[in-house]
């Protein structure tokens, strides 16, 4: 997954690729809800819907929450973590018999994560870069098994010998799978037949203050002046005709040169 991805799902014991599948509005007033119970010290200033394709790339201070029902997902960039299992429980907002699923991408670090948790308690969690293991806790899951396997292995450019330690798989590519699997889309390329489209995806955009914070109005627009056509001035009646003033002759060495006398 070439993407940046920061996001964190959240499943009421509902499917949620059947649920996404339908395209689903997403509920204001929940998403509000959400982003307020993650970040109670702050205010947030409303950016109106978002595509999921840009809202997983978020930058700091901004979220975006999309709220449909049973489902909800959180894009944060406090979720790209390097270890899954040490992310607070404040961000863990599944009901009881719910699931919440993280992904996260990191292109700068080729870093690819991905947890889940059941009920609340870790079930699996994985991170890593190319050529190191941060965390690999819990049963692989099945669609796991091509990938360490050796199905899905690094590609190199020509003459570039790989590293020793390398994985059998980019751990980005594996996080794509991950999200594939639990959610039903990729972040990267064309969606495929059956795959979900991350632009029809709707999420609620904030833009997260500091309470008090004035937020910085636009500059006002520049106000255009119109162009106004010369005024004529009127001439008085019976004036005589203007005629130009004859120039005046130069006079000594140059009058002789011009041919004065």
């Amino acid at each position: 997954m070439a993407a940046r991805v920061s996001t964190i799902w959240f499943l009421g014991g509902a499917d949620a690729r059947t649920e996404l599948s339908k395209y689903p509005q997403p509920d204001q007033t929940e998403a509000l809800k959400i982003a307020m119970s993650l970040y109670p010290d702050k205010e947030f200033e409303s950016l109106g819907p978002q595509p999921l394709s840009m809202a997983a790339t978020v930058s700091p201070g901004y979220v975006f929450v999309g709220a449909y029902g049973r489902v909800s997902v959180v894009c944060s960039s406090e979720l790209s973590t390097f270890v899954p299992s040490k992310l607070p429980e404040s961000w863990h907002l599944s009901a009881e018999g719910g699931s919440t699923l993280l992904i996260s991408s990191v292109p700068e670090t080729a870093q690819g994560s991905f947890a889940l948790w059941e009920n609340g308690e870790l079930r699996r969690s994985f991170s890593a870069i190319p050529i190191d293991i941060v965390e690999n806790l819990g049963i692989p899951q099945t669609w796991e098994l091509e990938f360490w396997a050796g199905n899905h292995p690094l590609r190199y450019p020509p003459g570039i010998l790989p590293d020793p330690q390398s994985l059998p798989f980019h751990p980005q590519q594996f996080a794509e799978s991950a999200n594939l699997e639990w959610l039903g889309f990729r972040y990267t390329g064309a969606p495929r037949e059956h795959e979900l489209d991350t632009t029809q995806i709707l999420l609620w955009g904030f833009k997260i203050h500091r309470p008090g914070e004035a937020l910085k109005p636009a500059p006002p627009a520049p106000v255009p002046v119109p162009e106004q056509a010369p005024t004529e001035i009127p001439m008085p009646e019976n004036m005589p005709p203007i005629h130009d003033a004859p120039a005046a002759k130069p006079r000594g060495r140059l009058a002789r040169y011009f041919g004065f006398k």
